[in-house]
C-alpha cells in the first residue's frame, strides 16, 4: 500500500511574518555574527586602517586584564542589588494597582508608572542629579531638618540611585501583567484556609507571578550589567563599569577587535547568570505548586 504524502502548503497569511522575521534576523543573528568575527581581528575595520588580519592575542589580552575582570565582578554586583532593589519595591506596588486600586484609578496608576517613559534617559538622569547635589532639594531638605552629610552624587551610590530610579517601572510593569491574572477566589481561598498575607504570597501570589518576574529580570538585569552612561555621569571617577570599559575601547582606542572580545565574554556571562536564575525560579514555582 502506498502512504499518502501530504503536500506542504505554505499559507499565504504565513508569508506576512517574513519581513518581521527578516527584521529580527538582521537586527540580533547578524550583529552578534559580525561582533563574533571582530573579536578576531587585529585592527579596526572602520578606521582607514588596512584590511585587518586574524589573531588570537584579543582573548589572550582579555584573560590577562584585571581591569576588566574586577570591573565585571562590580557590574554583575550592581546589576544584582538593583535588581534585588527592584524587585522589593515592585511587587507591593504592583499588587496595589492589579487588586487593592479601584479599576476606575488603575489607568490614572499606570500612567504614573510610565510617565517616565515619555522623556530621555539623558533628561531622567540630568534630573535626579539636581536632587541629589550639593544644594538640590533632597540635600536642602534634610539640612533643614538638622541631617547634615556630603552629596552622593558622583559614587556608586549615586549610580544604584540612579539605575534603581530608571528601571523600576520595568519590574512593576512585568509583575502587574502577571498579578492581573490572579484570580481574587484564589486569594480568598488561601485566606479561608487559614493561610496568612505571608503564607498566601508564598504559596499563590508569587508562583503565580514568576512568568512576569523572569521577564522584569530580563529587562532589568541584562541593561543595567551592561550600562556606561549612569556611572559615567554620576558614578565619579571610580563609578566606572564593564560597559564603560567596553565603550572605551570604540569610542575611545578605537580597539575594535578587543571591544568585541569583552562584549562577547560579557554576553557568554549574562546568558549563563539569566539561565541560573531562569531554572532556579522555574524550580522553586515547581516546588511550590505553581504552574509549570
Amino acid at each position: 500500500m502506498q502512504k499518502n504524502k501530504r503536500k506542504r502548503t505554505i499559507h499565504p497569511a504565513s508569508l506576512w511574518t517574513l519581513p518581521s522575521a527578516g527584521l529580527l534576523l538582521s537586527l540580533t543573528i547578524a550583529p552578534l555574527v559580525m561582533l563574533l568575527l571582530f573579536s578576531f581581528m587585529n585592527r579596526n575595520l572602520f578606521a582607514g586602517q588596512p584590511w585587518p588580519g586574524w589573531t588570537l592575542g584579543n582573548f589572550t589580552r582579555m584573560f590577562q586584564a584585571e581591569a576588566f575582570w574586577s570591573l565585571l565582578w562590580k557590574s554583575l554586583g550592581i546589576g544584582l542589588l538593583v535588581t534585588a532593589i527592584c524587585i522589593v519595591a515592585a511587587y507591593p506596588a504592583a499588587w496595589a494597582i492589579a487588586k487593592v486600586v479601584r479599576p476606575r484609578f488603575r489607568g490614572t496608576l499606570m500612567m504614573v508608572v510610565i510617565l517616565p517613559f515619555f522623556t530621555s534617559q539623558l533628561l531622567l538622569i540630568y534630573a535626579m542629579m539636581n536632587l541629589i547635589q550639593t544644594g538640590g532639594i533632597v540635600m536642602t531638605a534634610l539640612e533643614s531638618l538638622g541631617i547634615h552629610g556630603n552629596s552622593i552624587l558622583y559614587t556608586n551610590t549615586a549610580t544604584v540611585l540612579v539605575l534603581v530610579y530608571e528601571y523600576v517601572p520595568y519590574m512593576i510593569l512585568c509583575l502587574y501583567s502577571s498579578m492581573e491574572g490572579i484570580g481574587d477566589n484564589l486569594v480568598h481561598a488561601s485566606h479561608i484556609l487559614g493561610a496568612n498575607r505571608a503564607k498566601t504570597f508564598i504559596n499563590v501570589v508569587f508562583p503565580m507571578s514568576v512568568p512576569g518576574l523572569l521577564s522584569g529580570i530580563l529587562l532589568v538585569f541584562v541593561p543595567v550589567v551592561g550600562t556606561f552612561v549612569e556611572p559615567n555621569l554620576v558614578g565619579g571617577s571610580n563609578g566606572m563599569m564593564v560597559g564603560s570599559m567596553i565603550n572605551t575601547q570604540y569610542k575611545d582606542n578605537l580597539n575594535m577587535g578587543y571591544g568585541a572580545v569583552l562584549s562577547c565574554t560579557l554576553l557568554i556571562v549574562l546568558c549563563v547568570i539569566m539561565a541560573i536564575i531562569s531554572y532556579g525560579a522555574r524550580r522553586a514555582q515547581r516546588k511550590i505548586g505553581g504552574d509549570v
